[in-house]
């Protein structure tokens, strides 16, 4: 090749995902997977209890989505940070989410204005969905495996 010939172009590198990227991905889709999850278990729970399915389906579709998010939330704050800064943070969701689980054990217990078995069908659909949705998305990424900022 001479001067006067251009240069070929240089072929695309691979679009990478940053950690703070994916756990975005993942929260917009543990909200969708909540929606969905949500109006489906409502309609189902209006059908099989009346107003006690739908409350229980909304409590268990907000209740899986936060503690999903609760995690998704800390990694993304910690994503800069050293690992063991964000074991710490992570760690520390966990204990948030045992105790908010107990806490609304707590205040559920005794009620009578939303139906147990439709509040349960609707935490274990929402947590299998949002597993299987967390799995696609970190699937589909390309998160580089070196940090290619220091290097020359």
């Amino acid at each position: 090749m001479t001067a006067a010939d251009p240069q070929p172009p240089e072929p695309s590198a691979p679009r990478t995902v940053t950690v703070r990227t994916l756990m975005r991905n993942i929260i917009v889709a543990g909200a969708l997977v909540a929606i969905a999850i949500g109006t489906v278990a409502a309609v189902i729970g209006a059908l099989v209890a009346s107003l006690a399915g739908v409350w229980a389906a909304a409590i268990g579709a907000l209740a899986a989505f936060v503690f999903f998010a609760i995690t998704s939330v800390t990694m993304y704050f910690t994503a800069e940070s050293s690992p063991t800064a964000m074991a710490a943070g992570v760690l520390g969701a966990f204990l948030v989410k045992i105790v908010a689980f107990m806490g609304v054990g707590v205040l559920l217990r005794g009620q009578d204005f939303y139906d147990p078995w439709v509040l349960f069908l609707t935490l274990a659909a929402a947590a299998i969905c949002s597993l299987i949705a967390d799995v696609v998305i970190v699937q589909r990424s390309r998160l580089p495996l070196v940090d290619e900022s220091g290097a020359s």
